[in-house]
């Protein structure tokens, strides 16, 4: 059960503790006036705009398994969207798996190569923000916009920022090395020589081989170079949420021209999502309101009207909309939380499900309608 999972708890208590953190520094008046002054006619097309930023996360998804099998964006919207309302609701970003084993039952595919398309899905989400917040800090700081960094200290900044981009780099060129270097997936498989053959050593060489074929996408720049295209599209129609939540909240009107907004939204897109790549807290509640509140207190925004902003445009225009949506698609496709993890614990891929053929003849469990 869920509810008796330690990871469940631990995540539970991290986003507990950014909150209260978030709340230690402002003023609940504030942001009671904050929310009822908000202009709510712009939040139904800013979460429209999410919406279709799935949408074309879907398409990039399917060209990510286009080498192993072509499916219609059709058939992959549902399955993100069921996987979104996963990783909102599970600890430790575990919704991936839960998109990997759904669509290896659903279509009769590979679970551990889906996990592998995932995973450079989410080095190239980490790259995308980078490149938005390179875009947009020196620019920023030119025109003078920051005020001195907020409650955080510009080294701790640049070496948050250090950080970030050594991470996803660096796992972009090790899972380029396992898709194009075999010698470097022959050293991988020998280094898990070192797990007990009673501890399933060949399954995971298995599994290593298997996820590997999920990698067919990064055999060349021309492909790395598709994929940062394709994550555009979704991350600037993501970042249109957070534009237009902005415009209902006012904070468009703190800065000097619809320019400069649109800069501190890209760089606010970057900060607030990264600071929930590391899978700590459910859904990212927590890191994300406090990163983006810091960020636009940093900015010259109030401390509380940040904190009102972020809040509602995580929880209410991101958070609420698509877990909605999953439970919806659950429902109408009689699936099962129990079903969708595996029997009701955290989702674990099983080795069936890993191995299966990835070939283009499997069919369908369902449609949807």
């Amino acid at each position: 059960m869920l509810l008796t999972n330690w990871r469940f708890w631990l995540a539970l208590v991290v986003s507990a503790l950014f909150m209260l953190l978030l709340l230690y520094q402002v003023d609940l008046g504030e942001i009671r006036s904050a929310l009822l002054e908000a202009n709510y006619l712009y939040v139904a097309p800013a979460i429209a705009l999410y919406f279709v930023a799935v949408y074309f996360r879907s398409v990039r998804w399917r060209y990510l398994l286009s080498p192993l099998r072509t499916f219609p964006v059709s058939r992959l919207y549902p399955v993100i969207v069921i996987g979104y309302m996963a990783n909102n609701l599970l600890p430790a970003r575990l919704g991936e798996l839960v998109r990997s084993y759904y669509l290896a039952r659903r279509e009769n595919f590979n679970a551990s190569a889906a996990l592998a398309t995932i995973a450079v899905e989410r080095v190239y989400d980490g790259v995308t923000l980078l490149a938005f917040a390179a875009v947009s800090t020196p620019i920023l700081f030119m025109l003078g916009q920051f005020d001195g960094g907020g409650g955080i200290s510009r080294t701790a900044w640049i070496l948050v920022g250090g950080l970030m981009v050594v991470l996803f780099l660096g796992a972009l060129v090790f899972l380029t090395c396992l898709a194009v270097i075999p010698r470097f997936l022959d050293f991988v498989q020998w280094c898990t020589n070192v797990i007990p053959a009673r501890w399933g050593r060949n399954q995971v060489q298995s599994l290593v081989l298997t996820f590997v074929e999920g990698l067919k996408v990064l055999s060349s720049p021309r492909q790395h170079l598709a994929l940062f295209v394709f994550s555009l599209p979704v991350w600037l129609l993501e970042s249109s949420t957070y534009y237009l939540v902005g415009y209902a909240f006012g904070i468009d009107q703190l800065f000097s021209s619809v320019w400069v907004f649109l800069l501190v939204v890209l760089l606010l897109t970057a900060t607030s999502n990264l600071a929930t790549s590391v899978p700590t807290a459910i859904g990212g509640i927590g890191p994300f309101e406090v990163v983006a509140q810091q960020t636009l207190l940093a900015l010259g925004v109030g401390a509380s009207v940040g904190a009102a902003y972020a809040g509602f445009v995580h929880l209410i225009a991101l958070w609420l909309p698509v877990n909605l949506a999953g439970l919806v698609l659950v429902w109408k496709q009689n699936l099962s939380i129990k079903e969708l993890t595996g029997g009701g614990e955290i989702p674990e891929p099983s080795l069936e499900q890993i191995n299966q053929p990835s070939g283009r003849t499997g069919q369908s469990m369902e449609d949807v309608s």
